[in-house]
């Protein structure tokens, strides 16, 4: 009986009943898959490098220069730029003695406004001669003139003879206490016409109340004398 040395994986497949030639071509591939093909790979199968796309750059040809062009100069120009001489300053005329136009309608407007100026002052003067229709006059002494200018005032505004005469003329007197209010008008002196007497003591009493005694006043009231006169300014 003779011995046949065989190895493990020779039994194993022995074993299970496959000959040793399918062991020995399992083994050749399995060496071949691991490697002989990534060796190859790397051999046939080159990777690509990424290369930049060449680029030009352009470069604008310089201009050509325009020629000059040469501008013929007549001689008839340049004698007009030639520089000409000053004129020598002319005197003037003297003015002449006569009046211009417009010194003459000057004096003309001078003349027609004299008349008018005239007219003017005359009237003037005629309405200070008229006297106003109201005069007050307070009873003592009294400083405050600007009260007694209010009072004449309103009175002057309620005061309406019937007809006009200056040769006329009423005086009433009354008393304005400390709140304005007015107290006793009676006439004075009468102007003979009772109608004219009664418009005078008619407009007092319209006018009133007047107003607040000043605060600087020392009185608790204020006598007054008012002449009215039938005028109108």
């Amino acid at each position: 009986m003779t011995y046949q040395p065989t190895s493990y994986f020779s039994q194993q497949y022995e074993t299970k009943g496959f000959p040793p030639s399918v062991f020995i071509l399992s083994v050749v591939f399995h060496v071949m898959l691991l490697v002989v093909v990534p060796i190859m790979s790397k051999l046939f199968m080159k990777t690509k490098k990424f290369e930049r796309p060449k680029t030009f750059q352009l470069v604008a040809s310089p201009l050509r220069p325009n020629p000059t062009r040469k501008v013929p100069v007549q001689e008839n120009a340049r004698k007009q730029w030639k520089p000409q001489e000053q004129k020598q300053a002319r005197p003037r005329p003297a003015p002449s003695k006569n009046p211009t136009p417009r010194r003459q309608q000057a004096q003309k407007e001078q003349d027609a406004a004299r008349p008018i100026n005239e007219n003017l002052d005359e009237l003037a003067s005629i309405l200070d001669e008229i006297p106003a229709p109201a005069q007050v006059a307070a009873v003592g002494n009294f400083k405050y003139h600007w009260y007694l200018n209010n009072v004449q005032q309103k009175l002057e505004r309620n005061w309406r003879p019937t007809s006009e005469n200056r040769n006329l003329k009423v005086i009433v007197s009354f008393t304005i206490k400390q709140d304005g209010t007015i107290s006793n008008p009676s006439i004075a002196t009468s102007s003979g016409n009772g109608t004219l007497d009664n418009l005078a003591l008619r407009a007092v009493k319209l006018a009133a109340p007047f107003g607040k005694l000043p605060p600087g006043f020392e009185g608790n009231q204020l006598d007054l004398n008012c002449t009215l006169i039938p005028t109108r300014k």
